[in-house]
């Protein structure tokens, strides 16, 4: 089957699930991706330098499509809701221009199903060319979790509009999702270790006020991605414990790797905040919510990081394994009626052109008199 396959721009966690999923997804479909400019050059990198276990043969070069992307407006590491939908609406006006040039490359592509990860270009463009969608993203999981936090209603509503219209929708995430978390294959394929070090992953914007903080506390041995040189797998995979934000794909594969992680969601972001509660529940490790609470927050985490690695109990609902099959045979299932549905239809089209084939051989047509059939489908 030929399959478009497109991710959102904001953060690299969904280009990180793309990455992940590539290699599975190429093995039984043929793959397009359409990737946004701002992530376009880390899943060119990645996929030109993954490891791929098949039988031996000409592998197909990778095809990339560019597509445009909406983005959060953020003012000091905070999220701010109302100026990114204002700052949407202002696109708004070349949305539908857009979407029309990505329905016609679909059908140029002879695209037949569209798997988007919390992007709304290439659902709204399928909708046009007519090819079924599949909405596979962690975000829109708040749709889950909306309580009487108006930011979670606001959140909920940017999710709604981030996802497009799609015919089968599936939550990836450690907690409360279809499936669980999806992991990197390169990630897991390399032992893991405690070296004695804390692995800090912090936008650059949260740098400025958190380093410094961290910079306070003595014997405290930390090292810094992304940064020049670093390798963020290998510290993932060799650290004590994992300092982050709230995103979900850090959190998973720290999870994943059996790695206590200290959260410190950025402000105004209703995900990242229910993905460090989730953390907390889980009983793998803290959420600190202001930056004055992270001294405190801090000392707290470094004292338990024995009970963090083994909780006594895991709760109903939260997945720590990687989930990546899982999610490759539920894709495939959805992909299967999809594909079944349209060869019942073309089935059924065409018995009626054969039958109308029949009549017009015999000098019928659909209103009984001689001449060529008619025929509207």
């Amino acid at each position: 089957m030929r399959i478009a396959y497109s991710c959102a721009g904001e953060g690299f966690g969904h280009a990180g699930r793309m990455v992940a999923l590539y290699d599975d997804m190429s093995f039984s479909h043929e793959v397009i991706l359409y990737v946004p400019e701002p992530v376009k050059a880390f899943v060119a990198k990645k996929l030109a330098a993954r490891q791929v276990s098949r039988p031996a043969s000409p592998q197909p070069p990778v095809v990339i499509r560019s597509i445009p992307c909406f983005t959060f407006i953020k003012n000091k590491n905070r999220v701010e809701y109302i100026r990114t939908v204002f700052h949407s609406l202002r696109q708004v006006v070349h949305f539908y221009p857009a979407i029309q040039r990505l329905a016609r490359q679909l059908k140029k592509d002879r695209i037949q199903a569209v798997l988007s990860d919390f992007e709304p270009y290439l659902p709204w463009a399928a909708r046009l060319a007519g090819i079924p969608v599949i909405q596979m993203n962690h975000p829109g999981i708040i749709r889950r979790y909306v309580d009487m936090d108006p930011r979670t209603w606001v959140a909920a509503l940017v999710a709604t509009l981030m996802e497009g219209p799609w015919d089968k929708r599936l939550y990836v995430s450690f907690f409360g999702g279809d499936v669980g978390p999806v992991l990197r294959t390169e990630l897991l394929s390399k032992p893991v270790r405690d070296e004695g070090f804390v692995a800090v992953n912090l936008k650059v914007e949260s740098r400025k006020e958190i380093l410094p903080l961290l910079n306070a506390v003595p014997g405290l041995v930390y090292r810094l991605y992304p940064a020049p040189g670093a390798d963020f797998d290998e510290g993932l995979r060799n650290c004590t414990a994992v300092i982050t934000n709230g995103g979900h794909q850090t959190l998973s594969e720290a999870l994943a790797l059996g790695k206590p992680v200290l959260s410190i969601p950025q402000r105004g972001q209703a995900e990242q905040e229910l993905n460090a509660r989730m953390l907390q529940a889980s009983g793998r490790g803290l959420m600190v919510r202001k930056l004055e609470d992270l001294p405190n927050g801090l000392a707290r985490f470094l004292g338990q990081l024995d009970s963090f690695r083994k909780p006594a109990v895991i709760p109903v609902g939260f997945r720590f394994k990687d989930s990546r099959l899982e999610l490759i045979r539920r894709i495939n299932a959805i992909l299967a009626d999809f594909g079944s549905g349209a060869a019942s239809a073309a089935s059924a089209i065409a018995v009626v052109d054969y039958a109308a084939d029949a009549k017009a051989a015999n000098g019928y047509d659909a209103g009984g008199k001689g001449g060529a059939a008619r025929l509207a489908v």
